[in-house]
């Protein structure tokens, strides 16, 4: 599959990088902001571009600075303390590692980076476990995913023995479950929209498919894409992208906590907007957010915490000021930030604890330098 034909090419999910406003240079290692509080940060990738924000108590994201990044990035992940921050390049096919100071945001290239991650082009979604052990790189060209130990302290990535493990065709975006016992992999364009599922062994990180995967997550309707895992970990779910038949829809799946096996819920798929670009769950599970790239919206849903069920907010879909491209949720569950496909490329909305409806942050949207391709909030 070429680069220049992939469906999902629009999607560049994310990177970045972010100083504590106030707090010096965006690159600068050594500042004078020794009292600096710990900010949450938002990370930002652009074409060929890293962009830094920090988020106010009112979700008002400031900007801070810019760097160059790769020219596609399919995805980033932070660790759960903020402490590394690993960025594939599509084109080259490899993983930038930094680490991430947890007062000012400052980057520092990891020692070695950037890592090979298999055939270039190629590299895809990234996934880290939840104790900051291992990593996952999928394949998008190679029908597998790469696998890498992080060493403590430093990032540096080192490959798992026998990686890479076999995947299906266009593995796309990979999740770990809370607990960091499964890993997820959206196959883009097997026959029926499969993900493969493995146990992760948490001494190697090694990996080992999931008994029945891959799962199919509807018949004929290739396009699993982005996942959220929601409900405290019970749940997981797939935005169909990149095929007419699939692309308005979420498949949802319960997740056995024993063997991680896939079991679709009682009406999936959920209608959702047209082509979700995107999705993201808050941290308390009780919410979903999709970014629909062909309506210009963001559908919301709260989750069923015993079956898993998907119901529309009241007032969803909500309008975006321009085609939105990513999704995500601060660690509080008090603000979603979205990427957009404009000048003004970052929007933010207040959500409602409550209910899970979205209202507009004061001055939203706030301007960038070019569109934001994707999105993806720490904090220390």
């Amino acid at each position: 599959m070429s680069e220049r034909v992939r469906p999902w090419s629009s999607v560049a999910v994310l990177t970045a990088l972010l100083v504590f406003a106030g707090c010096g240079n965006f690159f600068q290692q050594t500042h004078g902001c020794g009292t600096c509080a710990a900010s949450t940060f938002l990370f930002a990738t652009q074409l060929n571009n890293i962009s830094g924000f920090t988020l106010s108590a009112s979700g008002v994201p400031g900007p801070v600075g810019s760097l160059a990044g790769p020219n596609t990035s399919q995805g980033i992940v932070a660790d759960k303390l903020a402490s590394f921050l690993f960025v594939s390049d599509f084109q080259n096919g490899t993983v930038d590692a930094f680490t991430i100071n947890p007062t000012s945001g400052t980057l520092s290239a990891v020692s070695g980076s950037p890592f090979t991650a298999g055939t270039a082009p190629g590299a895809g979604g990234l996934a880290i476990d939840p104790s900051t052990k291992f990593l996952y790189v999928t394949q998008v060209n190679s029908a597998a995913v790469a696998g890498f130990t992080i060493a403590p302290g430093t990032g540096v990535l080192s490959p798992i023995p026998n990686s890479p493990f076999p995947a299906g065709n266009s593995p796309m975006q990979a999740v770990v479950d809370p607990l960091g016992k499964f890993l997820y992999v959206s196959d883009l364009n097997d026959a029926n929209g499969g993900i493969s599922a493995y146990t992760i062994d948490s001494t190697s990180g090694a990996l080992t498919p999931v008994l029945g995967s891959p799962f199919p997550t509807q018949a004929n309707f290739p396009g699993p894409n982005h996942m959220a895992i929601g409900g405290g970990g019970k749940f997981l779910y797939v935005a169909m992208s990149g095929t007419v038949n699939a692309n308005n829809s979420i498949s949802a799946f319960s997740i056995d906590p024993n063997s991680g096996a896939l079991t679709q819920i009682s009406g999936s798929p959920f209608t959702t907007g047209n082509d979700p670009q995107g999705i993201a769950s808050d941290a308390s599970g009780k919410f979903l957010y999709t970014a629909n790239s062909q309506d210009t919206t963001v559908s919301a849903f709260t989750i069923d915490s015993s079956s898993g069920m998907l119901t529309a907010v009241s007032g969803s879909p909500f309008a975006t000021a321009a085609i939105p491209t990513g999704l995500a949720v601060d660690p509080t569950g008090q603000f979603l930030l979205v990427g957009q496909a404009a000048n003004n490329g970052l929007a933010g909305f207040n959500i409602d604890a409550n209910s899970g409806g979205l209202s507009p942050i004061s001055g939203s949207p706030f301007s960038t330098s070019g569109q934001i391709n994707g999105l993806a909030i720490a904090k220390p």
